[in-house]
């Protein structure tokens, strides 16, 4: 008896399905997202500061996180795959439209 509980929980285990590869697509989202997040950080805390202290510091992160960007090697041919998964794994920076466009210039 269990002897055939052991190779029904064995058969059970085995005919799970795997989770599918990650596309490229999604693996680009969440790099770039973790490139953005301090940028993103820093324009939303910009909103209610005046200083150009603030400004200077988002140009400085900026600068970094387009290097990094860079460093991920996005192709235009990537774009729609990219912006899709954006959506899922990095909304935050799919509602900022402006900074994604520059991030992406070549």
């Amino acid at each position: 008896m269990r002897l055939i509980q052991l190779f029904l929980l064995i058969a059970f285990f085995a005919c799970e399905t795997p989770a599918p590869p990650e596309s490229r697509g999604d693996k680009l989202a969440k790099s770039l997202c973790g490139c953005t997040i301090q940028l993103l950080a820093l324009n939303k805390q910009a909103e209610s500061a005046s200083d150009s202290l603030a400004f200077r510091n988002i140009a400085d992160e900026f600068e970094k996180a387009r290097a990094c960007a860079i460093k991920l090697g996005i192709k235009p041919a990537d774009s729609p795959a990219l912006e899709l998964a954006l959506k899922t794994h990095c909304p935050v920076l799919v509602e900022n439209q402006g900074i994604l466009p520059e991030l992406l210039k070549q």
